[in-house]
């Protein structure tokens, strides 16, 4: 779906920065309606592992982007700096809020219907289909904050522990 917008910036007279980024740490707030009940996560792949990226790393690198020449013209997927799979993203929640988060698989139909909800089927059943790949082969990272700005990318963890708060009843 992004695909015109990038035609239309390659096709500008002026110089432009396609950023990229894969799934958000903050997806995970996703979950937080669910935890603030004390119901299980629900999840079709629990053991998926994407390589997440924190929001202000993209950020950090938008302002590289914008700031600097050296990003200047390219196209760039912008990741986190390791695969964590959706059960260690709760492990980490479960650890940073000091309480224990369940994790119950259901099918990826199940899912479907859940997902259906909140977006379009089409990007329900393309999340669902990565999701599968990635529980069989973990999403390597692509490029991160160490490898374009020189600074340590930052953690799911750390994202965790940031916005703890989100996830508490109050």
């Amino acid at each position: 779906m992004h695909v015109a917008v990038e035609r239309a910036l390659a096709a500008a007279t002026f110089a432009t920065t396609i950023l990229r980024p894969g799934g958000f740490d903050s997806n995970a707030l996703g979950w937080a309606e669910d935890v603030r009940a004390g119901r299980p996560i629900e999840l079709p792949y629990p053991d998926a592992e994407l390589s997440m990226i924190h929001p202000l790393d993209i950020a950090d690198i938008a302002i590289a982007a914008l700031t600097g020449d050296e990003l200047r013209g390219r196209t760039v997927s912008l990741t986190g700096p390791t695969p964590i799979s959706f059960r260690a993203q709760i492990a980490a929640l479960s650890a940073a809020l000091g309480q224990e988060i369940q994790v119950a698989t259901i099918t990826p139909e199940a899912a479907r219907e859940q997902m259906a909800r909140t977006m379009p089927s089409i990007i329900a059943d393309a999340l669902l289909a990565v999701w599968a790949d990635v529980a069989e082969q973990p999403q390597l990272p692509a490029e991160t904050t160490e490898t374009l700005l020189g600074v340590p990318a930052r953690t799911f963890d750390q994202w965790a522990h940031e916005h703890a708060a989100a996830f508490t009843a109050g």
